[in-house]
């Protein structure tokens, strides 16, 4: 199988849009101008877990705009071969870790399309999504989360965090 274009997407987000590179079928270069046959074209997807593929209508879509199966051309010129794609959000639900969206065209190339769904916001820059995990659940995340932080490691943590909060209350 040839290598996918990966995303990872928090479990439940809603109107995504995907960006994906055709190809003609015997070069490398980009593939423009496959809204001319989009009704030849097909996309199916599969979650982790489930018993069956899920086909997704392919539609004429406008670049920057959000539908189910839409497809637009990002610019022909400065990026040919790059098209946008409204992931269905049945697709990115919760319930399963991982999905894979196939778009296929007769005379075009597009790499797979592997969904790593995840529970937190991987686009959290400060957080990682789990803002709210505060003292010692921040540290019964932490044992879950990363098995090799040593017991140490934690009771350092803590007190670092004692100390912290001891100066904070002075400076009240």
């Amino acid at each position: 199988m040839p290598v996918p274009h990966t995303y990872t997407i928090k479990a439940g987000t809603k109107s995504k849009l995907l960006l994906v590179y055709a190809t003609p079928a015997e070069s490398t270069s980009g593939k423009t101008g496959l809204a001319e046959n989009i009704s030849a074209a097909s996309a199916a997807y599969i979650r982790e877990g489930d018993s069956a593929a899920c086909q997704v209508p392919i539609v004429e879509g406008r670049l920057g705009e959000w539908g189910a199966g839409a497809l637009a051309e990002v610019d022909p010129e400065l990026l040919p071969g790059l098209y946008q794609f409204g992931a269905p959000d049945e697709m990115l639900a919760e319930g399963s870790a991982r999905a894979v969206l196939l778009i296929r065209f007769a005379d075009a190339v597009i790499k797979p399309v592997e969904i790593h769904l995840v529970a937190y916001d991987p686009q959290d820059a400060e957080r990682m999504g789990v803002w709210s995990l505060a003292g010692h659940k921040r540290h019964e995340f932490l044992r879950q989360a990363l098995p090799r932080f040593t017991e140490k490691e934690l009771a350092l943590g803590e007190q670092a965090e004692k100390e912290l909060a001891e100066k904070i209350k002075k400076a009240s």
